[in-house]
């Protein structure tokens, strides 16, 4: 009897202590805005003089993905890692930007960060073909 006590115990715990880690830590939600049939990677270049800001308004990231896929911002990394664990989004948007389907971002990669160790090379990817795992 003791012993299934103590499995059940364990299970619990186990299961507590994954959703806590993976929870998000934070409650802003960064939301991807792409033109209608996007497919490809998008580049988001950091520390880019003369560029916008990212804000984050209404505990929203949103980046409006241009049809080439590459933004640019004055904004450092650090906006994305001060996120920590966060929610994401995606949508087709019309020629107007407003929101016409929302994209199932699990079935993407999640992409990833590159430097070189030159600030200006910063950048953080994400693919949104599903025929590619990975961008470049």
């Amino acid at each position: 009897m003791g012993k299934k006590i103590w499995i059940s115990s364990s299970l619990v715990l186990t299961v507590a202590f994954v959703w806590w880690i993976s929870k998000p830590t934070n409650d802003t939600t960064i939301v991807y805005h792409l033109p209608e049939g996007f497919k490809g990677c998008v580049n988001i270049y950091f520390n880019q003089p003369n560029e916008k800001e990212l804000e984050i308004v209404d505990d929203t990231l949103l980046f409006v993905v241009p049809k080439q896929g590459d933004i640019l911002t004055s904004s450092t990394y650090k906006i994305i890692t001060d996120l920590g664990w966060h929610k994401e989004k995606a949508f087709y948007v019309d020629k107007d930007g407003k929101p016409v389907n929302e994209i199932n971002t699990t079935e993407f990669p999640i992409g990833g960060y590159i430097s070189n160790g030159n600030p200006l090379s910063e950048r953080m990817i994400r693919t949104f073909d599903p025929s590619q795992e990975q961008c470049y």
